[in-house]
């Protein structure tokens, strides 16, 4: 299912805050490093979704001290029940498909711990009522790939070439970045486009990142008695969520570009 528009955000950074009750309506609060989600599928219903989980991430009550707060399978398994409530809300006035979406939970229990990814499923019961699930991607842990959505089969399809292809001399090297555009660059996979988006779990909590791609064009030679007429040129697209960020300006004295994904 495509969107109307090719910009809305498919990546969030989740805060965590913890909560304890001080003097009167005082309230103190303990803010963690914060945690990612990601979904391929119906907009509305993952942005949703996102909205329902994080609103109850900021507002963890805590009895006794702060602590380390909730672990990524805790948050996985928040994400899996609100993808559920969220999608039968939906169904109960369209009774299809067209509301389901795969999302991801990814982050760090604590900043020393490795970074962790689960997928959320949300399936239909044989009664048709939707259910949620929290899956471990291990592999995402161990530094591999995972794909989510419509273009789950075209990445596999992409991948077993790449492996077929390989020889001692040249071993299989993956781009996940490449390999994403390819799918997004795809007639047969019409669901699949709009922009490149990034995120980064690092120590300090997950990072939403602008992206940078090379651009290549052709621009005509103003000297064209000295060279060819048509001259290939190269600049760089600076953007989020595809929009471009001189577009979008400062905010005050600063530029929020302070780090950036290359994209392909």
């Amino acid at each position: 299912m495509r969107t109307v528009g090719e910009a809305g955000p498919k990546i969030f950074s989740v805060p965590i805050i913890l909560n304890k009750h001080g003097k009167l309506i005082e309230t103190n609060k303990h803010r963690l490093p914060s945690m990612g989600f990601a979904f391929a599928g119906n907009v509305f219903a993952g942005q949703t979704a996102n909205g329902l989980a994080s609103t109850c991430l900021q507002n963890l009550l805590v009895h006794g001290e702060f602590d380390d707060g909730p672990t990524v399978v805790e948050v996985a398994e928040l994400y899996a029940r609100c993808a559920a409530i969220v999608v039968n809300e939906r169904r109960k006035w369209d009774g299809s498909d067209q509301h389901l979406f795969d999302g991801l939970v990814f982050g760090r229990d604590r900043p020393e711990a490795p970074a962790q990814a689960y997928e959320i499923r949300v399936d239909l019961d044989e009664t048709g009522i939707a259910v949620g699930s929290a899956i471990e991607l291990t592999q995402v842990t161990r530094g591999g790939l995972a794909a989510l959505g419509s273009g789950g089969s075209k990445v596999t399809e992409i991948l077993d070439k790449i492996v077929e292809a390989a020889t001692e001399a040249t071993p299989a090297i993956v781009n996940p970045l490449e390999i994403l555009r390819q799918v997004m660059n795809d007639p047969d996979v019409p669901s699949v486009s709009g922009f490149q988006q990034f995120a980064v779990a690092t120590p300090s909590g997950v990072e939403l990142r602008p992206g940078l791609r090379p651009i290549t064009f052709e621009m005509a030679n103003p000297f064209p008695q000295i060279g060819p007429s048509l001259l290939t040129q190269q600049r760089f697209e600076y953007q989020i969520l595809g929009f471009d960020m001189g577009d979008i300006g400062n905010v005050g004295k600063y530029f929020p570009g302070a780090t950036y994904f290359a994209s392909s």
